[in-house]
């Protein structure tokens, strides 16, 4: 299913890390609800934010290309399925692409705000995965093992 959002101006996506070892109790009986150094909602966030943005399209269930070049056997695409895809179009013209393994999503929100659109995504504690460039995050299953292997030289 693709969903489409526009009138857009500033387009921020927030991806976070969930912390399985995080108490909600602890934080609601020692530090009011919030989190503490001891006890942390994510292992970290990512937030990154894209102006001059036309419309938003996200396909819940899209298969992402990942592209690059190899020294031993050139430039190669390769599908990878059921990845959530958030395509931006931008007012000048061009696209910029996020895009996520449906297995790692814990939780994803979407917020129109007076200044645009804020997406938040809370990927799982447990379920392994890569970050090979920024605003992708494909499970390790999910990864082309094509790409796993090492260049010998």
């Amino acid at each position: 299913m693709q969903k489409v959002y526009n009138r857009m101006a500033t387009f921020r996506f927030k991806c976070a890390h969930l912390n399985e070892l995080f108490s909600e109790e602890f934080a609601k009986e020692y530090h009011n609800g919030q989190e503490s150094k001891d006890n942390l909602r994510h292992h970290w966030l990512d937030e990154l934010e894209v102006k001059q943005v036309k419309s938003v399209a996200i396909n819940d269930n899209g298969t992402y290309m990942i592209q690059g070049s190899r020294s031993h056997d050139g430039d190669f695409s390769i599908p990878i399925n059921s990845m959530r895809l958030i395509t931006l179009t931008l007012n000048e013209g061009g696209e910029v692409n996020f895009a996520i393994s449906n297995q790692l999503i814990h939780s994803f929100q979407i917020k129109e705000k007076d200044w645009g659109t804020e997406t938040t995504v809370e990927l799982k504690d447990h379920e392994p995965f890569v970050n090979p460039i920024v605003g992708i995050y494909i499970a390790n299953r999910d990864f082309p093992a094509e790409l796993m292997s090492h260049d010998k030289d």
